[in-house]
């Protein structure tokens, strides 16, 4: 197994039941990449308090996410979500808000000036709009004042793949952080040029059946590619 550095931008998706686990893993994985993704929804023993504890432990490190694997509907109440991302207002830590499912969330965040380093986020797991339907997404983030914008779709042919490469490319020129990656097997490969030409952080689980999405790399196998690459 090849050692993977801190000082990559390789984000572990981190998707299990109880909390223990998650921090378990959390511990277990700390050296071997510089980000962490927590998917609170899924933990059915979530305490109000645990991911704020768990960024006091790591932080600049975690990425927590309300949201469930292909957009299907939170188990958590709109109540205790909210509670929660009270706990992470000014903390060390990356808070991921689909706009598809989470708009909501986010304007009453606004309204009550709760601060939070947000990743604003959308998802489309049926197909990758047209460029201009992007740009309208991507405006609509900004105008949020999100501090990363994420695009993630699935790629139907292979030019899905060039658009989305060619948004990540505009956006970095543009002065945006941004994460822009393509689902499926088509899109595997913006998850190769996407770390290289400037995405903030790329997904990579430790074996395949841990993904978060179709299309991810493990974490082996995207050091040995960028490893080749240079």
């Amino acid at each position: 197994m090849c050692a993977v550095r801190v000082d990559n931008k390789y984000c572990l998706p981190i998707i299990k039941r109880s909390s223990a686990e998650v921090q378990r893993l959390v511990q277990e994985n700390a050296d071997r990449f510089r980000y962490l993704e927590v998917w609170l929804d899924h933990i059915d023993d979530l305490e109000p308090g645990f991911a704020a504890s768990l960024v006091g432990l790591y932080p600049h490190r975690l990425i927590m996410v309300f949201r469930r694997q292909n957009l299907e509907p939170m188990k958590m109440p709109s109540d205790l979500r909210f509670k929660v991302l009270s706990t992470l207002a000014r903390k060390q830590v990356l808070v991921d808000l689909d706009i598809s499912v989470q708009a909501e969330e986010i304007t009453r965040l606004q309204g009550e000036r709760i601060s939070l380093k947000t990743i604003l986020s959308y998802h489309n797991y049926s197909f990758t709009p047209s460029d201009t339907e992007l740009r309208s997404i991507i405006d609509r983030m900004q105008g949020w004042g999100a501090h990363i914008v994420k695009v993630s779709t699935l790629c139907t042919i292979q030019r899905d793949a060039l658009r989305l490469l060619s948004l990540l490319i505009d956006l970095r020129e543009a002065g945006q952080k941004c994460i822009v990656l393509g689902m499926g097997k088509h899109g595997v490969i913006t998850r190769v040029f996407g770390t290289v030409w400037g995405n903030e952080l790329t997904f990579a689980p430790v074996e395949l059946n841990s993904r978060s999405a179709a299309g991810q790399l493990t974490v082996d196998k995207l050091d040995s590619i960028m490893q080749a690459l240079g």
